[in-house]
């Protein structure tokens, strides 16, 4: 369940996790990934939403 939360933090899909939880210090790699994702298109973002759902309806994280 951390892995979905930390996933779904970074993408920003379900704030509601941020809110019950006290935010901490993201580590170098965490914050590369944000730096990408910041830099893809709205399309790709989207897109990127898309798949996190399809993986959760597939697999358990």
């Amino acid at each position: 369940m951390a892995k979905v939360q930390g996933i779904t933090e970074m993408l920003g899909i379900f704030p509601c996790f941020n809110v019950s939880r006290r935010r901490r210090r993201l580590s170098s790699d965490e914050m590369k990934l944000v730096e990408q994702y910041r830099d893809l298109s709205e399309s790709d973002r989207i897109a990127m939403r898309y798949l996190v759902d399809a993986m959760r309806t597939v697999s358990r994280f």
